[in-house]
């Protein structure tokens, strides 16, 4: 197998933002930071308010009271981001403020961009729309407000007292009021692994699986999450097995990207697969496919694959083998 190159961070694994950790104090109280010009984010259950090209930001006055707010960082130019994870209710308040805004400032917008993320108005995309288009410094904060949002609508609650517990540190932690006991938020690692096998006369080729979920035509790399007392390459060949009954060796490190549907981080790898033979568990992987990079191209030409795009690290993984040549 030749050895591919790490991936390079784009989509959701770039980063443009100092999260300032100093700065998010002991309290949930976050008015000094509003008070210094912090701008708002706006996000409600993986989805964000956008407008003109980005994450729609404006004034401070348009956030409803009583949301989960996190202070997200700074950027170059020291600009402050925080974070307003709504509820249900906020999400209609902000709704119906705007509503009212676009009713009271009758702006002529029949040339205006009616729709996506070029919207002359505010409208609300998930994260997945957004992870191209967004820049370096927005994606960061959308990263950010989508992953803690998901837990803190997860955790609201002790797990040692049952008692509700509150956000604190500038929205990073959330503490029991009776106890003290602080819980934070949680990252479930995944491997994501790209399996080659190389015959005789060096020709590679990736074994790609099918979802027992998914459409017949939709085929990604094997991934799975990584269990306590293992390591990373445990994982791989734990999961490979598990997934695919093959049997791979040396794994290898290839890169990693925050996947905050609810609180993933992928770690992508490659590893090598001595045979060809495989049988799918049924359960989890439907079919499975081994492909030369020549017939792997055909099929996506043809629309008889469709394989990950560049939005995921899988699509990442399997396009750099497709071009590593």
């Amino acid at each position: 197998m030749k050895p591919l190159p790490l991936v390079k961070p784009i989509s959701l694994a770039r980063h443009g933002i100092d999260r300032d950790h100093l700065s998010r104090g002991q309290d949930g109280d976050l008015q000094e930071l509003w008070a210094s010009g912090a701008k708002p984010v706006f996000e409600h259950r993986g989805s964000l308010l956008v407008a003109a090209g980005g994450l729609f930001i404006t004034d401070p006055v348009m956030v409803p009271e009583e949301q989960t707010e996190i202070y997200l960082g700074r950027d170059d130019e020291g600009n402050r981001y925080i974070g307003v994870s709504l509820d249900d209710s906020g999400r209609s308040q902000l709704d119906t403020w705007l509503a009212t805004s676009r009713a009271r400032d009758a702006t002529d917008l029949l040339t205006a961009p009616g729709e996506g993320i070029d919207s002359a108005e505010p409208v609300w995309m998930p994260l997945r729309q957004l992870a191209e288009t967004l820049d370096d410094v927005q994606v960061s904060v959308a990263c950010e407000i989508v992953g803690l949002g998901n837990w803190h609508r997860a955790h609201q609650f002790s797990p040692r007292t049952g008692q509700p517990t509150r956000p604190t540190l500038g929205g990073w932690v959330r503490t029991d009021p009776d106890n003290g006991s602080e819980h934070f938020p949680r990252t479930d690692p995944a491997v994501i692994v790209l399996i080659i096998n190389t015959d005789a006369a060096g020709v590679e080729r990736v074994l790609l699986g099918n979802n027992a979920a998914w459409e017949v035509d939709r085929y990604s790399l094997l991934a799975g999450f990584v269990e306590p007392g293992e390591t990373l390459e445990h994982a791989v060949i734990r999961e490979v097995f598990e997934e695919a009954h093959v049997e791979v060796v040396d794994p290898k490190y290839l890169g990693s990207q925050p996947w905050p549907f609810p609180c993933s981080l992928m770690l992508g790898f490659s590893a090598e697969a001595p045979s060809l033979e495989f049988a799918a568990d049924e359960a989890e992987i439907a079919t499975l496919t081994w492909f030369t990079r020549e017939e792997l191209r055909a099929a996506i030409e043809r629309g008889t694959v469709r394989a990950p795009g560049l939005v995921s690290i899988a699509g990442q993984l399997l396009y750099s083998w497709l071009d590593n040549i």
